[in-house]
Order: structure tokens, then C-alpha cells, then sequence
């Protein structure tokens, strides 16, 4: 699960604040439903798998277009609406038979998303990285150590499956001193 859209709007809100702590902000606010079906409807969130995005879609300007329209805590609630439903109903139509949710990255310090995630995808469970393997604020440091293992041994360092690559490759190249 990642939760930058979150990051984005709350930014928006109060440019002192890096994080809703606790969830506080968007227990405040109240999901704005009329935008948040406007914001599913996005052909994004349809796609076929494997895909990813970023700030280049999800970013500021996205950001600033859902605080125009819903600011406040409001608008936080809502980005977090955004993140569960988006999840859940990727897990429905491409997971259905997913035994469990496992969540690292910002989102998973959110009480709010985590219990929105966990009602929306019901009975299965929503279990923190942490939980089953190590800190979850170092895996994508741990994920770059492997990779960086991986090419200095010669390895495919990608998944074709998971990425929609041709085959298998050595990621990056080394250069000596």
C-alpha cells in the first residue's frame, strides 16, 4: 500500500506537517463520496497488472486538485478513502483469493487507512511488513542491497512476471574506481 496522495494533501492542509500522526487529521474530516467515486473512475485504477505510478500522476498537482475541490481534513479523509478503496478493489478483481494483505511503506503508520483497508477487504487480513519479516521503513534499502547482490554475482535481479519485461536481466552494471 503506498499512501502518497495522502502525504500530498496534508501538505496542502498545513505545509508544517510531514505526516498525519496518529491518523488525527483524517479522523477529523469526513469522506466527500461524490469526489472520491470521481477519483475511482480514474483509468489508473482499472488497469490491468503489473503497473505502477507515482508523483508524476498522484503527485502535487493531483494534490492540489482534490484540496480545491475538498480542503481541510476533509480532503485528507477522502485521499485516504482514496488508498483504501483503491487497494481493496485491486485485491477483489485481481487477488480475490488472497490469503492475506501485507502493507509496508507510509500507509502502514496510518491507524486510519489500516482500519479502513481491513473492513473493505474483510475476512482477509491486513498484517503489517513488520510483523512478518523486518522493520518495514528499511525494505526498500534491504530490496537495493539485493539487487545490488545480485548484479555483482552476475543474477537477474527482475521478476518478467511481475514487471512485464521481455526475460530475466542483470540490473545496473558496475563501474570500478
Amino acid at each position: 500500500v503506498q499512501d502518497r496522495s495522502v502525504s500530498f494533501v496534508l501538505h496542502r492542509v498545513d505545509e508544517s506537517l510531514t505526516c498525519d500522526l496518529d491518523g488525527v487529521l483524517a479522523a477529523a474530516g469526513r469522506v466527500n463520496d461524490a469526489v472520491l467515486a470521481e477519483l475511482l473512475a480514474d483509468p489508473y485504477f482499472h488497469a490491468s497488472p503489473p503497473k505502477s505510478t507515482g508523483r508524476e500522476r498522484f503527485g502535487d498537482a493531483y494534490a492540489g486538485v482534490l484540496h480545491s475541490r475538498v480542503p481541510g481534513a476533509d480532503g485528507v479523509a477522502t485521499a485516504v478513502a482514496l488508498t483504501a478503496r483503491s487497494v481493496a478493489d485491486a485485491v477483489k478483481r485481481w487477488a480475490p483469493g488472497a490469503g492475506e494483505i501485507v502493507v509496508s511503506g507510509g500507509g502502514a503508520h496510518h491507524p486510519g487507512l489500516m482500519e479502513a483497508l481491513a473492513r473493505l477487504v474483510k475476512p482477509i487480513p491486513v498484517v503489517r511488513f513488520d510483523a512478518l519479516f523486518f522493520d518495514g521503513d528499511a525494505k526498500e534499502a534491504v530490496a537495493f542491497a539485493l539487487l545490488g547482490y545480485l548484479t555483482l554475482h552476475g543474477q537477474p535481479g527482475n521478476l518478467p512476471a511481475a514487471t512485464g519485461a521481455r526475460g530475466a536481466r542483470v540490473l545496473g552494471s558496475i563501474t570500478p574506481p
